[in-house]
C-alpha cells in the first residue's frame, strides 16, 4: 500500500481483503521495503 494513502484508502484495501473491518482490531501495513509502517485500528465505533 502507498504510505502516503489516508485511512479512507487503508479502510477500503480492509474491507477488500477481509470483507469487513472488525471491532478491536487493528491492521498493519508495510512498505515493500519493509522500512514503514502504518497501523489502522478499529475501536468498535469508527476508525
Amino acid at each position: 500500500m502507498d504510505m502516503r494513502a489516508g485511512t479512507e484508502t487503508a479502510l477500503a484495501r480492509v474491507v477488500t481483503v477481509f470483507g469487513a473491518a472488525q471491532p478491536h482490531h487493528a491492521y498493519l501495513f508495510a512498505n515493500r521495503r519493509a522500512n514503514r509502517m502504518k497501523v489502522l485500528v478499529h475501536d468498535g465505533i469508527g476508525i
